[in-house]
């Protein structure tokens, strides 16, 4: 089931619950390339607020979206990457799966890995997923922009109105997406305080 063929499609794919984890809204994302150049990318939200909403579940949608995506449109061989080790051990066989919650997704990827002619699967560094990383932070962004109840509800991870102010002032265009921590380290970054 893991062949790898020089002619495949390259897929990276990213999850991420904002503004907190578990329990945020869980956003995926993927970039697929022919060699270096991107020939489409997604995003979406799968899950607000639920307990059972993290980290792992948004990446593990990421990828199954990303394989659905792939086989609706013909391909036959991906070499897919992500930066979630749990995901991609999980996958190639190296952890268990234990989160219930987890379980129908992990089926789910594997069921659909396999009806590749090739396919492969490895970790890269957060770093070297960027792309994936910008959708499923996007599609966060721009879901939580539509929903002010839904920034209220999570105001106390939220940047505040006073940090968002102190990064304007230092030249960035802040946006109310960012987490109070992402502030902070914004902020003292820039030499702000």
């Amino acid at each position: 089931m893991f062949l790898y063929d020089v002619n495949c499609l390259k897929i990276f794919f990213d999850g991420a619950c904002e503004p907190v984890n578990p329990g945020g809204v869980g956003a995926y994302g993927f970039a697929v390339f022919d060699g270096e150049r991107e020939v489409y990318g997604e995003g979406g939200v799968v899950c607000v607020g639920e307990r059972w909403c993290t980290n792992n579940y948004a990446e593990y949608s990421a990828l199954v979206r990303a394989l659905e995506w792939a086989l609706s449109n013909g391909v036959e061989c991906v070499a897919v990457y992500g930066d979630s080790q749990l995901v991609v051990r999980q996958v190639l066989g190296e952890y268990a799966v234990r989160a219930p919650h987890l379980k129908p997704l992990y089926e789910r990827a594997l069921e659909l890995a396999g009806r590749f002619k090739g396919f492969s699967i490895s970790w890269v560094p957060r770093g070297e997923n960027s792309r994936a990383d910008y959708y499923s932070k996007r599609a966060y962004c721009d879901y939580l922009k539509a929903r002010p109840e839904l920034r209220e509800r999570y105001s106390r991870w939220l940047a505040t109105g006073r940090q968002l102010a102190a990064l304007r002032r230092l030249g960035v265009d802040a946006d109310v997406c960012l987490t109070r921590a992402e502030a902070s380290r914004l902020i003292r970054r820039l030499g702000g305080g």
